[in-house]
């Protein structure tokens, strides 16, 4: 946002103070679309100093949750209490967007060259770009650009993040070609931003999808060099408090910056939390984030669906992120190719039970993204939700203004129980007084 003071040079002067001091602070405490991009391939950015903004707070009714403060002038996020939302992970796939954007709330990664039929087809639509929170993601508009080791020992050597033997770059998912930075480094983020965040918001983006920010140490990092001389600043392991620290860290720093854009923007990581939904850093990186993609879902990333207690303390955490006027993004991953209706139920019942008006969901094959999924029951008018989840008869229900979701998570039993009315299934078939649920299952009943 411009003005035209003439004491918008002391404003800026105690702008850029400030985040000195934030920055400072937090130091201590711890795409694959293609256009005609701005920038060339190996071009390098020479960072400059990013103002921060204030936050208020976030308030939400009608059909989008404002949130005023973390996202100011930013694009509301889609209010889903009414009905099934859902959302799309990447676009690859997708040859015509105008043809399924009134299907979805929000596009993690679209293309850069599809962005302006997903507006033109449906306004609300929330769309982000894609890069990867620590590695080289190329250029903008063109992820698969990025530089060689060589390359970034020449003109950046101190970002380059290396394993425990001081030699190899810290890469992840063996993908040895793309270079891992120093995230902890002021000027990778001012670097990012200015790459990235920037021409996105230009071109009309509304949020940065930040991919792999993983609470564990998932790729043995353990440091980086420094004028020449080794910083040790992890142990290597999976499990490292300074990691978890730096990786809020990041999040902070590069969220103030989205925000402090002239069109800001939303900061949106698929967030690996790891083995714990208790850890005390979680609920601060919580406070940091504008919306979260979990990719472990109620399918832990394809592996085995979360059953018993973990479901249950699952479905609570993705209630109290919302209760934080947080978005949550749901991808479900299934072994099955194509997916099957009780896969997808699964998923669908499951997230019924946690939606708060701030969800949506996902639903795929093994890494199997950037496809249209939807299908004609997830348009069925469900209506909004009449009252929180509950236990009966073994299993846990939901009641809709016309439906029912009903879910059980044992990883053990089946349970058949009553139902208390007539229900028809989401294809039109009449039920009976009963329905039998086997593990780990869940349908959704129309009234």
């Amino acid at each position: 946002m411009q003005k035209g003071s003439r004491h918008q040079h002391l404003f800026y002067v105690l702008v850029i103070l400030c985040l000195v001091s934030i920055v400072s602070s937090c130091s201590a405490a711890g795409s694959q679309g293609r256009s005609s991009a701005q920038a060339t391939a190996g071009k390098h950015v020479t960072p400059t100093s990013i103002p921060t903004t204030p936050k208020n707070a976030p308030s939400c009714g009608g059909t989008s949750c404002t949130v005023t403060g973390n996202v100011s002038q930013g694009r509301p996020f889609i209010n889903t209490k009414n009905n099934i939302h859902l959302f799309l992970s990447f676009d690859y796939h997708i040859s015509d967007p105008s043809a399924i954007a009134q299907y979805y709330d929000f596009v993690w990664g679209a293309s850069a060259n599809k962005v302006a039929a997903y507006r033109a087809a449906n306004p609300n639509i929330l769309l982000s770009y894609y890069i990867s929170f620590f590695r080289d993601s190329g250029v903008f508009g063109d992820t698969s650009a990025h530089q060689s080791l060589a390359y970034w020992q020449s003109v950046h050597p101190d970002w380059i993040l290396y394993r425990c033997d001081r030699q190899t770059p810290a890469f992840e998912d063996n993908q040895n070609n793309i270079i891992p930075f120093d995230f902890t480094n002021p000027a990778v983020v001012q670097w990012q931003v200015q790459t990235y965040a920037l021409p996105a918001s230009q071109q009309g983006y509304d949020a940065i999808a930040a991919d792999n920010v993983n609470l564990q140490n998932l790729t043995g990092a353990c440091g980086f060099y420094h004028n020449g001389q080794w910083v040790q600043r992890y142990t290597g392991d999976v499990d490292d408090a300074q990691w978890r620290a730096d990786v809020l860290t990041w999040l902070t720093r590069t969220q103030q910056a989205l925000h402090a854009l002239a069109h800001p923007m939303a900061l949106i990581p698929n967030l690996g939390i790891g083995a714990s939904l208790n850890d005390p850093i979680l609920q601060q990186i919580i406070a940091h984030v504008d919306a979260v993609v979990d990719e472990s879902g109620f399918t832990h990333y394809g592996q085995n669906d979360l059953t018993d207690a973990n479901w249950l303390q699952y479905v609570h955490f993705v209630e109290s992120v919302q209760q934080q006027h947080k978005a949550y993004y749901i991808v479900n991953e299934f072994p099955d190719a194509p997916l099957t209706q009780a896969d997808i139920e699964w998923a669908l019942s499951s997230y019924l039970m946690a939606n708060q008006g701030l969800a949506a969901v996902f639903f795929s094959s093994m890494q199997g993204y950037g496809r249209d999924i939807y299908v004609p029951f997830l348009s069925t008018q469900i209506g909004s939700p009449r009252d929180t989840l509950y236990q009966g008869q073994h299993i846990y229900w939901r009641d809709f203004t016309h439906a029912l979701s009903v879910v059980n998570p044992s990883s053990t039993t089946t349970y058949t129980v009553n139902l208390p009315g007539h229900y028809t299934d989401l294809n039109g078939n009449a039920l009976g007084a009963t329905i039998t649920l086997p593990p780990h299952t869940g349908q959704v009943l129309l009234y």
